[in-house]
């Protein structure tokens, strides 16, 4: 009667840690998706040789930012086939660089993670490539944050007289 006893107490406490330890991994698990399902808003730009006769060539995509922010972490990944290129994030009304970078040369993939600072809710910012003899080149800006959102057309400009 004794080792009955005991095996059901052993059995019974294999199974509060085996419930336990799954309960934890649920917990992880919940976490991670809710970390992955992070609002991420992407600008990318794809540019060929065909993309424009002009060369040096620009491409420039708008975003704005539903809320002040005092920080904004983004990832800028970058490729290019090409002679030089440059990436710029700028305030698209007061022309004020928040960050650039220049390449030269082919860029096979390079990834920076970059801080934007004092972005307001009121304003219009553009990623602007610039690229010289360029056969190709892939400019992406990730944003983690659902505060970000991509612009299709700027904002008409109210002037006063």
């Amino acid at each position: 009667m004794f080792v009955i006893k005991n095996i059901i107490f052993l059995v019974g406490m294999i199974s509060v840690v085996s419930l336990t330890a799954c309960s934890k991994a649920d917990n992880n698990q919940l976490s991670r998706v809710g970390i992955e399902n992070t609002e991420i808003t992407v600008l990318e730009m794809e540019m060929h040789a065909n993309y424009s006769n002009a060369d040096p060539f620009e491409n420039e995509l708008l975003f704005c930012v539903s809320e002040d922010m005092e920080t904004l972490d983004a990832e800028v990944s970058f490729q290019m086939d090409g002679e030089s290129g440059i990436v710029e994030i700028k305030d698209r009304n007061a022309d004020e660089i928040l960050w650039s970078k220049i390449w030269d040369e082919n860029v096979s993939d390079d990834t920076i993670i970059i801080t934007l600072e004092n972005l307001q809710k009121e304003k219009e910012y553009v990623v602007r490539f610039t690229g010289a003899k360029i056969n190709y080149a892939v400019v992406k800006v990730s944003f983690d944050s659902d505060l970000v959102q991509k612009k299709a057309r700027p904002s008409k400009q109210k002037f006063s007289l």
